[in-house]
């Protein structure tokens, strides 16, 4: 009789291989009688199936650590950016940027020292320590301090005798997983006995086209766990300390993104009277709160961004470029646009735009910008190319949607498919728009509508755009630009009214306060301030002619000084307007700063009929 000689490999989890081995030793004639379930064999057969599970398992993660793309391990990850050149962010402190008042004009030429410590709250009355991290000046007869930067944490400090002939000696740790490596400052003395006082200042190593084997630079390195590392060149790339001198460390201890959104400072001295946020000297707004705090890069996003740093060079050429970097400086972003002044309009050459989403909240304070400006440029940027970063824009989708079923075949009650289909669709929202890039496309939606249940026979819907301004902006600004980015519906002049808005009060020509007015469009470009006839709603009274028009190409509608929404029926300027407009088509593109949601208030949007209502009774149920 024939032997088979080999293992059948059907599978790697403990019943396969012990399925196999059982198979193959049956094969034999040598052991082709026993019973291989109640003898010992049986027990030696688990155990070679289990040494072969765990061989297998192990050989399978050690595979999958090896690369970049299917590692699970933080270190192992962290070794493969390393390779890139590329160094994860820890965790970030949060900053502000404030003008500290004195009680008394200074009688001479006086400072604030690097790392006074400052008192910081947020609303909820939850308590920072904040500290300066670079000395300001003050010249005689000054009020204040300004501006200084202060950074959430507290200023530590740690010192090594530096010994290039040990690895250990020369890799000085960081122990401190809450360090924020932004904020190293590295000093070099002579030695231990050096009693000058005077010690070169090491700088960040990262721009290594720049370095020779007399540059006083240091590098930092992810070892284990968040925890970082200090080293120096070689020699060569880098000059590097003797053996003996003393490295003093400086770094900020923080808590991170939580201590965010502090709004208030003080400090517990006689000379300091207040505490004010600096405005900023390019746009005079002043900042709300503390900015900038992050956690430590998680392991999802080393692996993503790591690979696009690696393309980039340390420089900001191409869009991409500019993407990644914003990426790598500042975790806290959720989605990035980068595009070239030269396509918006009207163009504007030289300069390149950064639009950002936070991960929190809709758009970054004034500070936040600023600073990611200025280290672009500085660092990172080609010298005539300027970046300017801007505030993405929501253009929200309100959908008018009808699901029809069959109602012998619906288990639930209409108001429960009705509650699925409206959580479908803020649910697709969620993950399919509210990023940069991400364009809408109404049959898709539908598809997963038509799928929710298998009574659903149909899904019809209408959709609009819809964008908000405060009216205070509108006000002040005596014009507004609601950019929806996409086509409006205007098949020919003369058309019927595609462009809408919620109800306001608003002076007709003479002065005489009207209610209840909105903006609505002629059908030729031209958009009134209008009144509904209040005995025939279908006519509509124009109020204020000519207030704006309308680009129906390129989905633009402009308010001008004519449109003055009235304030006194509010008591206050700070309520919205509210401008709805039809697209021509139901594809929706995210172009340049745009970003497509579903906002959450319209939770009305969605009605279900069973096959004896029609759609039109549907619909108008809606409005």
């Amino acid at each position: 009789m024939a032997q088979n000689n080999t293992v059948n490999v059907v599978g790697l989890d403990f019943e396969n291989i012990k399925t196999s081995l059982k198979t193959y030793l049956q094969s034999q004639s040598t052991l082709k009688d026993y019973n291989f379930d109640g003898s010992v064999l049986n027990i030696l057969l688990d155990v070679l199936a289990y040494n072969t599970h765990y061989q297998a398992f192990y050989s399978n993660m050690v595979a999958n650590e090896m690369f970049l793309d299917s590692a699970l391990l933080r270190p192992s990850v962290v070794s493969h950016a390393k390779h890139l050149g590329y160094v994860p962010s820890s965790t970030k402190a949060s900053k502000a940027v404030v003008d500290v008042f004195l009680t008394t004009a200074a009688s001479s030429d006086t400072y604030l020292p690097r790392g006074t410590e400052f008192g910081g709250t947020n609303p909820a009355g939850t308590r920072y320590k904040f500290v300066n991290l670079d000395t300001v000046f003050a010249d005689a007869g000054a009020t204040a301090f300004s501006p200084v930067t202060l950074y959430e944490g507290s200023l530590r400090r740690i010192t090594y005798i530096y010994n290039r002939n040990t690895k250990i000696g020369s890799y000085l740790i960081i122990p401190n997983d809450k360090a924020d490596m932004s904020t190293l400052r590295v000093r070099v003395y002579k030695s231990v006995t050096d009693t000058t006082g005077i010690a070169d200042v090491w700088t960040d190593g990262s721009q290594y086209l720049t370095l020779d084997s007399t540059s006083k630079v240091y590098f930092i390195q992810e070892k284990d766990a968040g925890i970082y590392e200090v080293y120096f060149g070689d020699g060569v790339l880098g000059q590097q300390p003797e053996t003996g001198n003393v490295v003093m460390i400086e770094y900020v201890e923080t808590n991170g993104q939580s201590a965010n959104g502090v709004d208030s400072f003080t400090k517990s001295d006689a000379a300091i009277s207040k505490i004010e946020f600096h405005p900023d000297p390019e746009t005079g707004s002043t900042a709300s709160a503390s900015f900038g705090g992050s956690d430590a890069e998680s392991v999802t996003s080393i692996k993503y961004n790591a690979p696009k740093f690696y393309q980039t060079g340390n420089r900001a050429v191409t869009e991409n470029d500019y993407a990644a970097l914003v990426f790598k400086k500042y975790p806290n972003i959720s989605s990035v646009n980068v595009y070239g002044g030269e396509t918006v309009t009207p163009p504007q050459y030289g300069k390149v735009f950064i639009a950002v989403k936070p991960k929190s909240g809709g758009v970054l304070t004034t500070g936040e910008k600023v600073s990611i400006e200025q280290d672009i440029r500085r660092s990172n940027s080609i010298v005539t190319i300027v970046p300017k970063v801007v505030d993405p824009e929501y253009t929200d989708l309100v959908f008018e949607t009808v699901v029809t079923y069959d109602a012998d075949n619906l288990p639930v009650s209409s108001s429960v498919l009705k509650t699925l289909a409206v959580s479908y669709i803020f649910g697709y929202s969620g993950a399919k728009l509210e990023q940069f890039g991400k364009d809408f496309y109404l049959s898709k939606m539908q598809e997963g509508l038509n799928n929710l249940h298998p009574s659903v026979l149909g899904v019809y819907s209408k959709i609009k755009l819809r964008k908000t301004v405060d009216a205070s902006v509108v006000i002040k600004n005596k014009s507004h630009e609601f950019n929806f980015g996409n086509p409006i519906f205007h098949p020919h002049e003369n058309n019927y009214a595609t462009v809408f808005s919620n109800r306001f009060g608003h002076r007709d020509l003479t002065e005489t306060l009207q209610e209840d007015c909105m903006l609505e469009d002629n059908g030729s470009g031209v958009v009134n301030v209008v009144r509904v006839d209040p005995n025939n709603p279908d006519n509509h009274i124009v109020v204020y002619p000519s207030v704006g028009t309308v680009d129906y190409a390129a989905g633009i509608v402009r308010l001008n000084s004519k449109f003055v929404p009235d304030t006194s029926t509010s008591g206050s300027s700070a309520f919205p307007i509210i401008v709805s407009v039809e697209p021509e088509i139901t594809n929706i593109y995210a172009n340049e700063n745009q970003i497509l949601r579903v906002n959450t208030s319209y939770t009305d949007s969605v009605v279900v009929r069973t096959t004896t209502e029609t759609a039109e009774a549907a619909l108008n149920s809606l409005r």
